[in-house]
Order: structure tokens, then sequence, then C-alpha cells
């Protein structure tokens, strides 16, 4: 009796698959150091950051696409990374309304700002703030994300968004892709993300602007 045909599967499920296979052995090793106080808090990043991956790759189910919410798991991570990268601690001011919806996915949404936020810390070499705002405009939401850093340098300010174009000067790689994922989100929903400099070139503004859904009741925002 001829073998069946055999039909080759490496689809994202399948690479899913692995990929749990590795997060559940990170979630154990997290496990055994939550018994020890000395790495409690240690073994709680690993748990929050295995957490994060599995809804990236669609292991979790989407949730609900509320700004403030995302804004709170992207500060979370954020705050996590400075920690054990031993990154100096930075300051979030948030200024958003409690019922701002974007469209499409949450956590198309998580990325962005959390892409937006590592590329501010791991340039700064002090303490520093990040704030996040919104406003409705003419049928559109802005968003705006600014930072009290070293700003944007000039040559690159016209092509920061392209791949392979980064703001981190460092001997360790780095893919130059974080920016080049914010606009391709961004993009991805009809909106439009556009970076500048703060006064006297102090600081990076990252402004984003969405189209509102007609007749949608639920954006509730603050200037």
């Amino acid at each position: 009796m001829a073998d069946e045909p055999f039909e080759s599967d490496l689809t994202h499920e399948t690479l899913l698959h692995d990929l749990n296979n590795i997060f559940e052995t990170i979630i154990e090793i997290a496990e055994l150091l939550r018994g020890d106080k000395r790495w409690k808090s240690l073994a709680a990043t690993l748990g929050r950051s295995v957490v994060r991956g599995q809804r990236l790759l669609g292991a979790l189910p989407d949730r609900t696409p509320g700004l403030a919410e995302i804004v709170d798991d992207a500060v979370q991570f954020t705050t996590d990374y400075c920690i054990v990268a031993r990154k100096p601690r930075i300051r979030f001011v948030r200024e958003i309304g409690d019922n701002i919806r974007l469209p499409g996915s949450a956590k198309d949404w998580e990325r962005v700002f959390v892409n937006l936020f590592l590329n501010t810390v791991q340039i700064m070499q002090k303490p520093g703030r990040i704030d996040v705002g919104t406003q409705q405009s003419n049928g559109t939401l802005i968003i705006t994300v600014s930072d009290n850093g070293p700003g944007i340098p000039l040559e690159i300010l016209p092509r920061l968004f392209r791949p392979n174009v980064s703001t981190k000067q460092t001997k360790r790689g780095r893919t130059g892709l974080g920016l080049h994922i914010v606009a391709s989100i961004v993009h991805k929903y009809s909106g439009r993300v556009v970076a500048a400099n703060g006064e006297r070139g102090k600081g990076a503004i990252f402004t984003i602007t969405l189209p509102l859904a007609e007749g949608r009741k639920d954006v509730v925002c603050q200037d």
C-alpha cells in the first residue's frame, strides 16, 4: 500500500506551537523564581513578558482596543525593560480619556506604543519623562507622545520611519525597525505619524493622526 501524500505545514500556527513551548519553559522558570523573595519581582517581570509575547503572536485572544489600557500595558513593559536593562527610570504622564477606542487590533497598537517608548528609553542617559496626550479635532483623533530626551538628530529626521534607520548609537546590534513598525501599523489603519523635535531641539515629539469613525460615540478626549 502506497504511503499517503505528505503535506508539509509550516504555517503561523505551527510556529506558534513551538514558540508556546518556549513560553511555557519561561513560565516554569518564573514559577521557580517566584518562591524566592529575592527573585519574586524578576519572576513577575518574566510572567508579564511571556503574556505580552503570547498576546502579540495571537496565542491569547485579542482585547478591545482601548487606548488607556493599551498605554498602561506599554508603560508596564517599558518600566520592566528599564529595570532589567538597568536604564534610567522614566516617569510617564498620561492625559488621555478612559473611553478612547482605537481602530483594529489592540496588539497592533501595543506594538506602536512600546516601540515609541523604547525608542526614548534606549537613548536616555538620565531619568526622564514621557508624556502621552490626546485631542479630537476636525473628525480626527490626535495622539502625541513626547519626551524630554536629547531629541532626534536632524540628519536622520527626514528618513526616520524607514527600515534600518536608528536613533541609537551603540555597539550592540540594532535593527532600526522600531519606528518603521510604528509607521506601518499607523498607516494600516489609515493614519499618519510624524516626528519632530521640541523647542531648541530638545526632546522628540511623535504625533499620530487617525480618522474617527463616523458616528462613533465612545471617544472622550482631554486636551
